[in-house]
C-alpha cells in the first residue's frame, strides 16, 4: 500500500521547511537545526496558543450562530478532542523521523507514502493558502470599512451600508496593492517578526473590547437577540463545524513547536497543547457567547463581529467608545495586513516549487546535463520570479476576495479541506506508515490500528459532507447574485434605447 523512498529528493521540502515561526523568526524544521531545543514550556504554550488563535477569533460568533448555541459546544468539544489527538500524533511521528527527513507535511508525505500524496497535500496548501489570504484581507476591510464610512459621513447621519459597502471594496484592494504587495516582496520576513508581539496585544484588546461592550449592552436590555437558538437544524451546521476545526488547528505548526522543546516527552507537550487549545476555547467562548447573546442571529456573509460591533456605535452618541473601536479596528487591520507575507509564505514556496518543476522537467527534455537540471530544480528562485509569483498571488486572492466576500464560505471551504486532510488524515497516515511501520493492506487491516483507521474514515465523510455544502453555498450565492445583474443590465439596455430614440426624433 505503502512505499518508502529510500533517497528522496529534499531540496524542495527542505526550501519549504525554512518555515516561519510564531515569533516571526525563521526556524529549520529538519532535526538538529540550531533552534531544534532549548525551548521551555512555556514558551511553546505561547507560540502555540498564537498558532491557534488569530483573525479567526473574530469571525467566532459567526461560527456560533451558523449551529446554535449547544451544537457548537458540542462541535468545539468533538474538534478539540480530535485535534489534540492529531496533533499529539504528529509529535510522536516528529520522533521516529530519520535525520534529514524534512519536519513537514510535504516532505514526509513524499519519503512515506509517495509523490501522489505529496502533490495531494501541495494543492490543499496551495487551497489553504487562497482561502486564509482572503479571509485575511477581507477582515482587514470589513475592520476599517465602518469606522471610516463613519467618520466620511455628514454630522448627525449614519453611513448607508451600500456605502460601507463600497468602501470595503475600495480598502481591499487599495490595502492589498498598496501594503501587502510591497511587504511580500520581502524575501526575509523575519524583519516582520514584531508582529506576532503586536497580534496578542491588539486581539486582546478586540477581544476585551468586544464583550466589554456586549457586556454593556446585554446589562441595559437582559435579552437574547433576535434569531437566538440552541440548536439550529440545517446544512449551516457543517459550515459552522468546518470554521471551527480550522480555529483549532495548529498541525502545521506542531513538530516545530515540539522540537523547540527543551525536554521532549509525552507530560510536556500533551500539556503545552491541553493549555493552548484550553486557552482558545476560553477565548472563543467568551467572546462569541457574548456577542451571540446580544445579537442574536448573524449574517454569514458578515466579516466579523468586530465590524457589528463597529456599526452599533454611533461616532455622535458616544464618541469615548467611537475612538476605542476606531482604535480596535485600526489595530486589527495593521496587524492583518502585516501578516499577511507571512501567510502568503507556503503557498508561494509550493507555486514555485511547481515552477521550478516544470522548468526543469523542460530542461532535461532540450538535452541538458542533469547537473544544470537539478540546479534548476533545487535552485533559490530569481528576484524576478519571486516578485511574479507574489504579484500573481496577491491579485488572484483579491479577485477571490471580491467574487466570494462571504467569510463563512471562505473558512469554511479552507477548513474542509484543510480539516480533511492536514488536521485528520494525513496525521492518522503518518502515524501508520513512520511509528506504526504499515506497509500493506494486511498490515494495515487490524485491531490495534482502529483508531488510525476511524480517523481517517470520519475523515473522508466530514470531507464529502462539509466540502460539498461549502461548495452549494458558493453556487447558491452566485446564483442570488444573477437577478441583480439581469436588472442592471436591463436598466442599461432600457436607457441605451430610450436615448437612441431621442436622437431619431
Amino acid at each position: 500500500v505503502f512505499e518508502v523512498e529510500s533517497e528522496p529528493t529534499q531540496a524542495r521540502e527542505r526550501r519549504r521547511s525554512l518555515a516561519l515561526d510564531t515569533d516571526g523568526s525563521f526556524i529549520s524544521c529538519e532535526g538538529g537545526g540550531p533552534n531544534a531545543a532549548g525551548g521551555s514550556v512555556f514558551s511553546a504554550y505561547v507560540n502555540a496558543a498564537n498558532t491557534i488563535l488569530g483573525a479567526g477569533t473574530l469571525a467566532v460568533p459567526i461560527a456560533m450562530s451558523s449551529a446554535g448555541l449547544l451544537s457548537y459546544e458540542l462541535i468545539t468539544v468533538l474538534v478539540v478532542a480530535v485535534n489534540f489527538t492529531t496533533v499529539h500524533w504528529l509529535t510522536i511521528v516528529a520522533d521516529h523521523l530519520p535525520k534529514g527527513t524534512p519536519r513537514n507535511y510535504e516532505g514526509i508525505a513524499r519519503r512515506y507514502l509517495g509523490s501522489a500524496a505529496s502533490h495531494v497535500i501541495s494543492l490543499v496548501f496551495i487551497f489553504g493558502g487562497l482561502s486564509l489570504g482572503m479571509s485575511y484581507m477581507l477582515f482587514t476591510a470589513g475592520s476599517m470599512a465602518p469606522v471610516l464610512a463613519s467618520y466620511m459621513a455628514s454630522e448627525g447621519e449614519e453611513p448607508e451600508e451600500k456605502e460601507v459597502e463600497r468602501l470595503a471594496q475600495r480598502l481591499l484592494w487599495g490595502v492589498g496593492l498598496c501594503v501587502v504587495l510591497p511587504l511580500g516582496m520581502l524575501r526575509d520576513i523575519s524583519k516582520l517578526k514584531f508582529t506576532s508581539s503586536v497580534a496578542i496585544i491588539v486581539l486582546g484588546y478586540a477581544a476585551g473590547f468586544i464583550v466589554f461592550c456586549n457586556v454593556g449592552a446585554l446589562l441595559e436590555k437582559p435579552a437574547a437577540g433576535e434569531g437566538f437558538q440552541l440548536v439550529n437544524v440545517s446544512s449551516d451546521f457543517f459550515l459552522s463545524l468546518a470554521m471551527t476545526t480550522s480555529n483549532f488547528s495548529c498541525h502545521v505548526s506542531a513538530i516545530p513547536i515540539y522540537e523547540s522543546l527543551g525536554s521532549r516527552g509525552a507530560t510536556s507537550i500533551r500539556k503545552v497543547l491541553l493549555l493552548a487549545l484550553g486557552t482558545a476555547a476560553l477565548l472563543y467562548q467568551i467572546v462569541g457567547l457574548s456577542s451571540y447573546l446580544r445579537f442574536g442571529h448573524l449574517e454569514s456573509g458578515g466579516s466579523n463581529i468586530l465590524e457589528v460591533v463597529a456599526a452599533s456605535i454611533s461616532v455622535g452618541q458616544s464618541p469615548v467608545r467611537f475612538a476605542l473601536v476606531s482604535l480596535a479596528s485600526a489595530g486589527v487591520a495593521f496587524n492583518l495586513a502585516f501578516s499577511m507575507p507571512m501567510a502568503m509564505w507556503a503557498l508561494r514556496s509550493v507555486i514555485l516549487s511547481y515552477y521550478q518543476a516544470a522548468c526543469a522537467m523542460q530542461a532535461r527534455r532540450a538535452g541538458l546535463p542533469e547537473v544544470e537540471v537539478l540546479e534548476i530544480e533545487n535552485g533559490e528562485p530569481s528576484m524576478l520570479e519571486w516578485c511574479m509569483a507574489t504579484t500573481l498571488l496577491m491579485l488572484s486572492i483579491l479577485t477571490l476576495a471580491t467574487l466570494v466576500p462571504n467569510i463563512q464560505v471562505i473558512m469554511s471551504l479552507g477548513g474542509s479541506l484543510g480539516g480533511t486532510f492536514i488536521a485528520f488524515m494525513y496525521p492518522a497516515l503518518f502515524r501508520l506508515t513512520v511509528v506504526k511501520g504499515v506497509r500493506s493492506s494486511r498490515d494495515l487491516l487490524q485491531h490495534k490500528n482502529a483508531a488510525e483507521l476511524g480517523v481517517i474514515a470520519m475523515s473522508i465523510v466530514y470531507g464529502v459532507l462539509c466540502l460539498s455544502i461549502s461548495i452549494r453555498k458558493v453556487v447558491l450565492e452566485f446564483q442570488a447574485a444573477e437577478p441583480s445583474v439581469t436588472a442592471t443590465t436591463s436598466t442599461l439596455t432600457l436607457t441605451t434605447t430610450a436615448l437612441i430614440y431621442e436622437l431619431e426624433m
